[in-house]
């Protein structure tokens, strides 16, 4: 994860992260939440800032040309918000089927790093299990090793 992401900043929680995407499209500012579920559980909800909503948008497409740059700087919100609460088991689950693919495709191209800080749970026909190369999941949970 020593790959090129954007600079982020966060509030003093460390729950609340923003960064701006920048590409052919202009400057789109990106908003991750962490948003608390129960005693140490937090779902990760993330998309593009509504300003006339203020809201976040987790359905719009932005189509910046940086998804990598993009996935790559919402990890880091990641490993910052363990940082911060070290028991807490992080959901990931996209708005759509293909964004939740686009996580996967994420954690399997990182895979090495991310296995080496994070026990990584898939969501697979009704249950939890271990995570593995080739299926397909539909929502993600990742604790602090």
């Amino acid at each position: 994860m020593d790959q090129e992401r954007y600079p982020v900043t966060t509030d003093r929680y460390h729950v609340a992260y923003e960064f701006l995407s920048e590409g052919p499209r202009g400057t789109i500012k990106k908003v991750v939440l962490y948003q608390k579920l129960a005693e140490n559980y937090y779902n990760l909800a993330f998309g593009d800032w509504n300003e006339d909503e203020l809201k976040i948008d987790d359905i719009v497409r932005s189509n910046n040309s940086d998804r990598d740059k993009v996935l790559r700087t919402v990890a880091l919100t990641i490993i910052d918000f363990i940082r911060f609460y070290p028991d807490a088991i992080v959901f990931l689950k996209g708005s759509t089927t293909a964004r939740t693919r686009l996580y996967q495709i994420g954690i399997l191209e990182n895979q090495a790093e991310v296995a080496k800080l994070f026990n990584i749970q898939g969501f697979v026909n009704g249950d939890w299990e271990a995570f593995e190369a080739g299926k397909n999941y539909e929502a993600f949970a990742l604790k602090r090793k």
